[in-house]
């Protein structure tokens, strides 16, 4: 199988930061570029640096877009100001975010609600954007008249760079993606955007790419990080359960000596590594005895002695050839 297309890591906040991006890249690989999870912006332009630097080129070993979540002009021209100063090439608006306390403060999807906000939010920041710009949305907040009311901002904006979740904001990750409501989308852009929502197999997207054939960039998710193995197989990789748990192992490997190497790095080291596993304990069989055993680990060594254990589990069938 030959698979040409563009394949995105989707941003997940507390999970897919640099120390993921590039352990994936050493082991599995499979994706072409990703976004980072976004930055909050504040009316006092007080940025968290940690995040911030997340998206430093030098740190980043696949191509990454930064993203930002913001409801104002001036608040993301100075952020995506000193991104340019720190060498990132490209800056995503997030008008995906799904959360109630983020949408409720005009933010993320909550925006969608709002088109005339949205038209001079989109058309200040491509005005001025030092740059390049790009847009991550949802089909809407509530329906997806919301984004048709959209479309044509982008489309005269000349926005081509456009990710899609094909996922109302009120659903948050609740039920299936409208395939339906994203194709009427597509006739009305003119220029075919990025796909995101729930591709969690290769069957899923090649389906996918069956019904859209115009669509040449797709953006993986939540799947990705319980498989980590996906953007590899979905390009045609085969793994046995050797090579997979081999791999898995390189890649936890490399996640946990990086954090551990920063300043302070074992006051939160459990917490980071159970943000992993919430998605980490579906490569194998019993998942649920998997996460327990990460749960109750209350310091390294018995965290290091959980790991040896659930590395001598059985790999979930479906993610091996």
């Amino acid at each position: 199988m030959n698979f040409n297309d563009h394949l995105v890591l989707a941003p997940i906040r507390g999970v897919t930061n640099y120390v993921y991006r590039n352990a994936l890249e050493q082991t599995f690989s499979g994706a072409d570029s990703a976004i980072a999870p976004y930055i909050v912006t504040k009316a006092t332009n007080e940025l968290n640096k940690r995040q911030l630097h997340d998206v430093l080129p030098e740190k980043n070993l696949l191509s990454t877009t930064a993203q930002i979540l913001t409801k104002e002009v001036d608040q993301f021209l100075y952020v995506a100001n000193i991104y340019k100063e720190l060498g990132v090439k490209k800056v995503n608006l997030n008008m995906g975010c799904p959360y109630p306390m983020v949408a409720n403060r005009t933010k993320g999807s909550g925006l969608l609600l709002h088109p005339k906000k949205v038209k001079n939010l989109l058309t200040g920041i491509k005005e001025k954007c030092p740059i390049e710009f790009t847009v991550k949305i949802r089909l809407g907040r509530e329906d997806v008249s919301e984004i048709k009311k959209i479309i044509p901002m982008i489309n005269d904006l000349d926005i081509k760079d456009f990710t899609i979740h094909a996922r109302y904001g009120k659903q948050i990750y609740v039920g299936g993606v409208d395939l339906d409501a994203f194709e009427q989308c597509l006739t009305l852009l003119n220029h075919p955007p990025c796909y995101n929502g729930d591709i969690n197999s290769v069957e899923d997207i090649m389906a996918y790419k069956s019904r859209f054939p115009m669509v040449k960039r797709w953006m993986v998710g939540r799947a990705g990080l319980s498989n980590p193995a996906l953007m590899a197989q979905i390009k045609g990789q085969k793994f046995n359960e050797q090579t997979y748990l081999s791999k898995f192992i390189q890649m936890h490997k490399l996640i946990s000596q990086e954090y551990l190497s920063m300043e302070n790095a074992k006051s939160d080291y459990l917490q980071k590594m159970r943000g992993h596993w919430l998605y980490f304990k579906d490569i194998f069989v019993n998942e649920h005895k998997v996460y327990k055993k990460i749960k109750k680990a209350k310091s390294i060594d018995h965290y290091n002695d959980a790991v040896e254990w659930i590395f001598e589990q059985d790999i979930n069938p479906d993610f091996i050839d």
